[in-house]
């Protein structure tokens, strides 16, 4: 048989492609997951390789940098089935692996190496974009004609069968040196352009990829902020506008969970705001977290102004004191940024948990603040809307609610009233020497009266009862859901009527300039209703007429007027002894 022949049939008992055959020696069989690979297109490799191995018969393998094999022709009968079966031989040929490799390595150009099996191997490497990253080997030919002497004295020291030894040697082909570079120089220029193409192929895609998952986690991105934004524009409540966006974040990035904290002006303390994956019992637990430098990720944000990273809360020091909120949440760290207005006022913070040790990147770092200027929209919008209600419905001066809210107030309560058969009473209250401290101490003092005498007014009734100011001194209070017996009724009223009684005994010292001291009486005019029988004007004219009765009496003095069927006269005058 010649050396350009191929191998019968017969003669590969079983199937040997070198991609499964180099690594015998260690019992590895697999392809390389080395990420090279995955880019390459190898089914196509493979099948230059056979077929170059067809023409001249010699072996070619793409290996990469870690040894293993990516894309091979067959192995030759004679190294296959001989030199790896015999542990002298075999070592021959791991040898002349090794020197290949390091030659490569050392002077990353061609190397040609005869092994001491008799049989020559030479190597290129693959160099994709300027980086070596693979090897393409060409071996197992002669570059003149055997000695058969030789491999007759070989087969006889590995104890070969002599007759099929001579007759794989003979199949081997014989490569004349001056041919061997150009050789080596065509396959590993193919291998080269081909692997640079796949690889170069494979980039492309991994990177079309990256920007169609950018794109689509984009796109929900926006949409998300479109649903937020639809419904602050709808005015949907603050806490489910909170709540989505939260729930919105975190379906985006499993992993992460969210919360919103509200900083309460009046108290200094964040608030609950959203957190729908927290536990409840953490919630609570934070619920009123005081701001300070060591308070936890989010009161030290909202403290600071800044954002507040704590990679670790089992090491973090602001994390030292709340561990057991730590274990509790089963949470590892937390990423804190402030949530400000327009003028850099802090409203709360946005914070984000993971159940491991993390920090953000900067591309995440500004999602947060993303996140930040959603919630600010959100909770500005919330606080405008709050702020325009309370300028329609509540007293600028004192707080107290207005006479529009007073009458809503007075129609629910009357309606109140018809449903459960209650009664309830209507004060109408009047300073009796205000008007001396407007013109001796001036309007600002008169006004920081008109607040102290409201804030003692406040304090007296539950918060079921509204306490409203008509305008200059003219309160109202309005009681609901008293006894469902007038007598009774009124006699609950009068235990309200003392409490005003001692609460103006008191002296008021106001804190303006001059600290004046003022002794308040007022004329009180009270009426009884009931929803069945009377309306929200009636009722008012009653108590107004009352209280210009009462007015006609020294000293702070009650009148009631009772137009219903009470135990009384149907318009009683009595005065109110302090």
């Amino acid at each position: 048989m010649s050396h350009s022949e191929s191998p019968k049939a017969s003669d590969q008992a079983v199937p040997a492609p070198l991609i499964a055959k180099w690594n015998l020696s260690t019992g590895e069989d697999t392809v390389a997951s080395y990420p090279f690979a995955c880019s390459l297109d190898l089914p196509r490799l493979n099948t230059i390789f056979a077929n170059f191995q067809q023409a001249l018969g010699v072996t070619i393998a793409l290996i990469d940098l870690q040894g293993k094999v990516l894309a091979s022709s067959e192995w030759q009968h004679a190294c296959l089935n001989f030199h790896r079966q015999q542990p002298g031989t075999l070592h021959n040929c791991l040898q002349s692996d090794t020197v290949l490799a390091n030659q490569l390595l050392q002077q990353q150009q061609q190397a040609v190496y005869r092994c001491h099996n008799g049989l020559t191997d030479c190597a290129a490497p693959i160099r994709i974009n300027g980086r070596h990253l693979a090897n393409v080997f060409i071996g197992q030919f002669f570059q003149e004609p055997p000695d058969l002497a030789y491999f007759r004295q070989q087969a006889a020291e590995n104890d070969f069968d002599q007759a099929d030894y001579l007759d794989a040697i003979a199949r081997i082909p014989i490569i004349p040196a001056q041919k061997v570079k150009p050789m080596l120089d065509l396959i590993s220029t193919m291998a080269e352009q081909i692997a640079e193409l796949s690889y170069n192929h494979s980039q492309s895609q991994q990177l079309l990829e990256r920007v169609e998952q950018e794109v689509k986690r984009r796109t929900l991105e926006l949409q998300m902020q479109n649903q937020i934004l639809s419904l602050i524009s709808q005015s949907a409540p603050l806490p489910y506008i909170l709540e989505q966006l939260v729930l919105q974040i975190e379906q985006q990035y499993p992993g992460l969970i969210c919360s919103v904290l509200l900083l309460d002006e009046k108290t200094g303390r964040l608030q609950h705001g959203a957190a729908p994956s927290l536990p409840e019992a953490y919630n609570r637990a934070v619920d009123g977290l005081k701001l300070g430098p060591m308070a936890g990720s989010c009161g030290a944000a909202a403290h600071s102004g800044e954002i507040l990273i704590a990679e670790d809360l089992y090491t973090h020091p602001n994390w030292q004191a709340y561990r057991e909120l730590v274990d509790l949440a089963s949470i590892r760290s937390c990423w804190s940024i402030p949530i400000k207005d327009a003028g850099q006022r802090v409203l709360g913070t946005f914070g984000i948990y993971q159940r491991q040790p993390a920090k953000p990147d900067q591309t995440f770092t500004e999602k947060m603040q993303v996140f930040s200027n959603l919630a600010e929209l959100a909770i500005s919008r919330f606080n405008s809307a709050e702020k325009i209600r309370h300028m329609a419905f509540y007293d600028e001066l004192t707080g107290l609610a207005n006479r529009r809210l007073l009458d809503e107030r007075l129609q629910q309560a009357l309606a109140s009233s018809r449903r459960s058969n209650r009664f309830g009473a209507l004060l109408f209250l009047d300073l009796d020497n205000f008007k001396p401290v407007n013109d001796v101490y001036g309007h600002k003092t008169g006004d920081a009266l008109l607040t102290a005498f409201a804030s003692r007014l406040q304090q007296l009734v539950r918060q079921t009862d509204t306490v409203a100011r008509l305008g200059g001194d003219e309160f109202i209070m309005l009681l609901v859901d008293l006894e469902p017996d007038a007598t009774m009724a009124r006699q609950q009223v009068e235990l309200l009527l003392e409490k005003i009684r001692r609460a103006l005994a008191q002296p008021f010292m106001l804190e303006t300039p001059e600290q004046p001291v003022f002794n308040c009486h007022c004329s009180i005019g009270l009426s009884l209703y009931h929803g069945a029988t009377d309306t929200a004007d009636e009722l008012l004219k009653r108590a107004d007429q009352a209280m210009y009765q009462a007015k006609q009496l020294a000293g702070t003095q009650v009148c009631w007027s009772d137009a219903i069927n009470l135990p009384d006269s149907a318009l009683a005058t009595t005065p109110f002894t302090p």
